[in-house]
């Protein structure tokens, strides 16, 4: 396989991180492609967990190299912090990754911004200056990597975005603007300058070589700017929509991709906005504590709730995908009943898609096939044929229902808890 294409097919935290360190052990480039340091990809290799914000995870592999595509909003600050973790860990990065020359920069007015409007009007979002970004770069104010070889221009780009958002502060929200137009300038100047060699054309790097690649989503399907819960969403395309915009690569290059969705056997949610399935009593607690589930960015307590099947059916639409990967099965283990919702209620009448409209979405109720649990453990399973008849039962008809073939599971944290149903690709390559 040459192109594998990994997307989160719920609201983010579906467990991308480790899916993609596993499968990238057998590509030769990892790209992420749209969203920043919002995203929070975590990985346990021999017991030490690694999260990932900015570089792509397939770059915890010596081999591959990392593209940080054009779709992407870029904190400097961040992405030294991040190099200079992992090679303290004795990971080295600098020399395998590649920036895209057009991705713009994540500022500290961005962050600024970003508490101004979460204070407003609560989002739910992790206040690390993402939404400002990509709205600065839609109104045309944005200032890109490549802006920064010019100190000149940079200089009066930074300048009158300072004004523009000091505006914003005094006059729009009475609070105290105190950024400094030259400390901003010099810190970006200076971290600009250690990276300078990492910034490229990124179409013409992948215009240039036919090595196999693999394109890393961040967040999730029901996130995505257009498709997802809007208001509360992210604020890019984190579906497959992203793809070519977020990689200047055309729609005809991803013809003979394989996409390949990444979901909870439960479902999840951070921040605000609707969510159907979601739990708030005893068995929403007992999720939550059994699977971790706060977040890796933000450290936030997760929404839980039990698996949405209408809301996967409508991933799978929305992205095209051709299987799945299913994670923290082993998270069931312990219920005594699995619930799924294969439909919603709303003011009487039963749906059977996933709705564009927010009412709606607040008002649905979730319309619930039951299983018998199965009270066994799975975590650690690498057999097939160990898996308990009622987890086979489950997972069969997760696949009945949205047409598309689970492939692996995963059934623990770490690197070797997973085994595949289907397999689509060897999982051991000669780069290892």
């Amino acid at each position: 396989m040459e192109k594998l294409v990994i997307l989160g097919a719920q609201w983010g935290d579906e467990g991308k991180g480790k899916i993609v360190d596993l499968l990238s052990e057998s590509f030769e480039i990892t790209a992420r492609y749209q969203g920043g340091s919002n995203a929070g990809h975590t990985v346990v290799v021999n017991d030490q967990k690694f999260i990932l914000h900015l570089l792509p995870t397939g770059i915890l592999h010596e081999h591959v190299v990392g593209v940080i595509a054009q779709g992407m909003v870029v904190d400097l600050e961040v992405l030294e912090e991040e190099v200079k973790n992992l090679e303290e860990k004795g990971i080295p990065v600098k020399e395998r990754f590649i920036i895209s020359d057009r991705v713009h920069l994540v500022m500290p007015y961005h962050k600024l911004l970003d508490s101004l409007f979460e204070r407003k009007k609560g989002i739910g979002t992790t206040l690390r200056g993402i939404g400002p970004a990509y709205m600065f770069k839609y109104g045309r104010r944005g200032i890109r990597i490549s802006d920064l070889t010019d100190e000149k221009r940079f200089y009066e780009l930074l300048k009158d975005n300072l004004e523009f958002v000091k505006n914003i502060c005094e006059k729009v929200f009475c609070e105290n603007f105190s950024l400094e137009l030259e400390e901003i300038y010099e810190k970006q100047l200076r971290i600009y300058e250690k990276f300078k060699n990492n910034v490229g054309d990124v179409l013409q790097f992948f215009m240039k070589n036919n090595k196999s690649v693999l394109f890393e989503g961040a967040q999730g399907t029901l996130l995505d700017i257009d498709m997802g819960t809007y208001p509360y969403v992210t604020s890019s395309n984190s579906s497959a929509l992203g793809l070519s915009n977020g990689t200047g690569l055309p729609p005809n290059y991803f013809a003979d991709a394989y996409f390949l969705g990444v979901a909870k056997a439960y479902t999840t949610r951070v921040g605000e906005g609707p969510f159907p399935t979601e739990l708030k009593g005893e068995e929403g607690e007992k999720l939550r504590e059994l699977g971790g589930e706060y977040g890796s960015t933000t450290g936030r307590p997760r929404r839980c709730g039990w698996l949405d099947l209408v809301a996967l059916k409508y991933a799978v639409q929305v992205n095209g995908l051709h299987g799945f990967v299913i994670t923290k099965l082993d998270v069931l283990d312990g219920f005594e009943e699995v619930k799924v919702a294969v439909a919603y209620e709303y003011e009487g009448e039963r749906i059977e898609h996933f709705p564009a409209s927010y009412s709606v979405l607040t008002k649905v109720k979730p319309i619930y096939k039951t299983f018998k649990g199965w009270k066994r453990s799975t975590k650690g399973i690498r057999n097939p044929e160990e898996l308990p008849p009622e987890a086979k039962e489950y997972i069969k008809f997760i696949e009945e229902y949205t047409g598309v073939p689970v492939v692996m599971l995963s059934t623990g944290p770490k690197r070797d808890e997973y085994l595949w149903l289907r397999e689509i690709l060897k999982t051991r390559s000669s780069y290892s």
